[in-house]
């Protein structure tokens, strides 16, 4: 006449004594749970820790001389565990006929018991046979994953702990918030509608890739849905209305190429790719999808080759220089006449896919535009900068000229340098070859590039006073980068500008091209002159 029950549960009181932990036992055994466990406070009472509650947990035990590791439970007890607002547990001790307990199990009621348990019973509701949760049963399994390294109190303490975690105010809140949100990762309704005609069908279309704001649709209704189980209840039913796609989120990201031949490196941008979920439903010609790039946005048709692209450089519009760089040359690419574009998209997790793009003959209007982009990305090549440096279509547009200029001071010999000055100030010697230093800046985006340059060669009079610079030789002394909304200290370039003169002074006049804005007075003793 053993009675497995009692045993089980004077079982498990003893375990819980021996680690000083309260088994508070259930009166009725209606409630889900024979055990309402308390554990005792942290012994810590440090500031951080004074506030925390002591851990407390529900538990339903199961006694068994079988070892089938697999026990039914009724839908009405299992959903009191997974709902309580607590740390729940299964605890199976297996007698094998014995009078003490030879192994133990326990079953943490965790995300995934909660999920299932919770899509039973949603099927069970919504099924048309008797739903009555005590009379409906879910089998729980457990296996030597769940054993108790000894079927003592110890071990029982130490595996409930653990998987409470240190934090029990954040398991609290982790429960509660996967069971509310478990079932929804689909959605939480199902929507149907009806469309009339092929306007508003491409207009739907295009409203699911955010080309258009909403689209009219004759007839929709929507019900609720939980673990893809649709309800009996409507959400709503109506005739008629306008549906609208906020908030669109890209189906992956990655690059597209463009081409001019299979061998060639191409053109290649960071871009999102939208796919309609309407491609599916409906026949070849209606299917679309769309590519947003930073400045360009393409729709296209992989069935039939159609596509439409449009780019936007105006205001608000920055992109960093070889970027900006690249897509102008991409517009001059496509606005050759009779001329095929080979289309490559490489997308995460997606097979590489490829279309021909025609091009329109059009008159490419920025060639003075690209031409300063060029020679932007070559001025930081050679000012090895490593900034990220952004640039609008009204700053290239606006400083193009300067740009170019820089870049061709870098690169000229001294024969295509005209200088020409005047002297006021006494101390200057034009027997001697003469050394100018000048200092060139110009804007690119949001830095600001200069040079410190020499010229050296002698001199030719013009007329009193004036000299003409037969340059020999040109020598760049000091590169200079700063943001523009960074001024260059005065001081920082007197300076440089300083040891510069002083290292041309003994063997060339020097004549400084610019105003370094000390207004020092020059000494007589020496052939230095401020810049005229």
């Amino acid at each position: 006449m053993r009675d497995l029950g009692l045993m089980g549960e004077s079982t498990f009181s003893l375990w819980c004594a021996d680690v000083g932990i309260v088994p508070n036992g259930s009166q009725i055994d209606k409630t889900g749970w024979d055990f309402f466990v308390e554990f005792p406070f942290d012994s810590s009472l440090s500031p951080q820790d004074i506030h925390k509650p002591a851990f407390e947990c529900k538990v339903q035990v199961k006694a068994t001389d079988k070892n089938d590791r697999k026990l039914p439970i009724t839908l009405s007890n299992l959903r009191r565990l997974i709902t309580a607002q607590m740390p729940a547990f299964f605890v199976f001790i297996e007698f094998d006929k014995k009078d003490t307990a030879q192994r133990s199990y326990v079953v943490h009621v965790d995300n995934n018991m909660i999920s299932k348990v919770l899509k039973r019973l949603h099927e069970v509701e919504q099924s048309e046979k008797e739903n009555k949760l005590n009379k409906r049963t879910m089998t729980i399994h457990y296996d030597d994953s769940n054993l108790l390294n000894m079927p003592n109190g110890v071990s029982l303490k130490s595996n409930i702990l653990g998987h409470i975690g240190d934090n029990y105010s954040e398991y609290i809140a982790s429960k509660k918030s996967h069971l509310e949100s478990t079932g929804y990762e689909g959605g939480f309704a199902q929507i149907t509608f009806t469309t009339e005609g092929e306007e508003n069908l491409r207009s739907l279309i295009d409203v699911s890739l955010g080309i258009e704001k909403e689209v009219e649709i004759a007839k929709f209704k929507g019900v609720d849905t939980r673990f893809g189980i649709k309800s009996e209840n409507l959400l709503f039913d109506s005739d008629g209305g306008k549906l609208a796609m906020p908030d669109l989120k890209p189906m992956t990201e990655g690059r597209i190429r463009f081409k001019e031949g299979r061998l060639s490196s191409g053109l290649s941008f960071e871009c999102k790719l939208f796919n309609s979920p309407f491609n599916q439903m409906v026949s070849d010609e209606f299917k679309k999808m769309r590519i947003e790039g930073e400045f360009f946005d393409l729709k296209f048709n992989p069935f039939t080759g159609s596509a439409t692209y449009s780019f936007s450089f105006g205001e608000g519009v920055r992109m960093e220089v070889s970027k900006f760089k690249n897509a102008l040359k991409l517009l001059k690419l496509l606005s050759k006449s009779e001329k095929n574009i080979i289309v490559e998209l490489i997308f995460n997790e997606m097979p590489r896919l490829e279309f021909v793009a025609g091009c329109i003959a059009t008159e490419f209007e920025y060639l003075a535009e690209l031409k300063s982009l060029e020679s932007a990305v070559k001025i930081m090549s050679d000012f090895e900068s490593t900034d990220i440096i952004d640039i609008s279509f009204d700053e290239i547009s606006r400083y193009g000229g300067h740009i170019c200029q820089l870049e061709g001071i870098l690169s000229s010999p001294p024969s295509l340098f005209k200088v020409e000055f005047g002297i006021n100030e006494e101390g200057y010697n034009s027997e001697k070859e003469t050394a100018c230093i000048f200092l060139i800046t110009t804007p690119i985006g949001s830095h600001v590039f200069g040079l410190i340059l020499v010229l050296t060669g002698s001199v030719e009079k013009i007329e009193d006073e004036r000299y003409r610079l037969i340059a020999n030789d040109v020598i760049i002394e000091q590169r200079i980068i700063s943001e523009r909304d960074e001024s260059i200290s005065n001081e920082d370039l007197v300076t440089i500008v300083e040891s510069i003169e002083e290292k041309y002074d003994d063997e060339f006049s020097v004549v400084t091209m610019f105003d370094d804005c000390t207004n020092r007075a020059l000494k007589s003793d020496t052939e230095k002159t401020g810049a005229l």
